[in-house]
């Protein structure tokens, strides 16, 4: 969880940066907030995404397979 520093002050992002760290539709984006596993929080009419849960989601949905794996760690 260390490679986001486009938004490294925030404990939370808006739909519009989630969007752009993985660069996908704002309809995409907003559709994904409304999955039952996706980390959200919502204050009114506001949508917010902890930083720290989304980059979890992140790590955990992204596949590395072992040989880049290993390529990484060399």
């Amino acid at each position: 969880m260390e490679n986001y520093t486009f938004f490294e002050d925030q404990a939370y992002l808006t739909v519009a940066e989630v969007k752009r760290y993985l660069n996908i539709s704002l309809t995409a984006a907003y559709e994904l907030s409304r999955s039952k596993d996706f980390p959200v929080c919502r204050f009114g009419g506001s949508i917010r995404i902890p930083k720290d849960a989304f980059m979890l989601w992140v790590k955990t949905r992204t596949y590395i397979p072992t040989s880049l794996e290993k390529l990484s760690r060399a």
